[in-house]
Parts: structure tokens; sequence; C-alpha cells
């Protein structure tokens, strides 16, 4: 069992740094489009386009992250069910068997457009365009 548990937990750790990582890109993503919103003060064009672009690279960054988060919880999920002689402490995710049924929760587009990414940056760019286009 110390072998399983051994490498259930090198799994873990890395599931909870992409976690963590984009949590962290979330505020990074705020933090910029605050600070863009500070420095334009007008409602032009090129400040619109400066606070979406990294925005929408976040969004990208932030999909890519959880799609690595996914993969581990699958090869955590492998390692979980296997008998302690055949633990081999591999680390790599595509390693794994997958279901057909669940290949399409692994891809990135489906990601992209998830419930779990989709809102935020969705969220994010209506504020920005409200804020620079709309009178108040």
């Amino acid at each position: 069992m110390e072998k399983k548990i051994s490498h259930l937990n090198m799994i873990q750790s890395i599931i909870t740094r992409m976690g963590n990582n984009s949590f962290a890109l979330k505020g990074w993503a705020v933090g910029i489009m605050i600070a863009v919103y500070a420095f334009a003060g007008n409602s032009n064009v090129k400040a619109v386009i400066v606070t979406l672009m990294p925005l929408i690279v976040f969004w990208f960054i932030d999909t890519y992250y959880l799609m690595l988060e996914r993969k581990f919880r699958c090869l955590y999920d492998d390692v979980r069910i296997k008998d302690e002689k055949d633990i081999d402490f591999s680390m790599n995710p595509n390693d794994v068997k997958i279901n057909l049924d669940e290949v399409k929760k692994y891809g990135f587009f489906s990601i992209f457009f998830s419930k779990s990414v989709l809102p935020f940056y969705l969220v994010c760019i209506a504020t920005t365009l409200v804020i620079y286009f709309v009178k108040f």
C-alpha cells in the first residue's frame, strides 16, 4: 500500500498545483483588467483591445491548466484501482486508457466552453465592453 499512497500523493500534488495556477490566472486577469481601466480612462478602441487581449490569452492558459488537471485526475483514478505490484510511478496522464464516451471531457475546446471557465471570462469580457461603451 505504501507505493500506491506515495504515487497518489505525487499525483494529488500536481492536481493541486494545476488548481492553484488556474485560480492565480483568474486573479491576474481581473488585476490586469482593472489596471487597464485605471490607465485608459476614456473609452477608445485601443483600450478595449488592450483589455481583451490578456483576457483571451488567460482564458486559453486557464483552459490548458484545467485540461491537465482533468487528465491527472484520470491518472489518479487509474492508479487508485491498480494493484500494489502494478504501481510504476508513471506521471504521464496520456498513458491512461480512456473510454470513448469520456474522451470529449478531456478535449481543449470542450473545456474552453465548460461551466467552470466560460462564465468567468464572459463576465470579464462583457464588463469590459460595458465599461468602455455604455455611458453611465
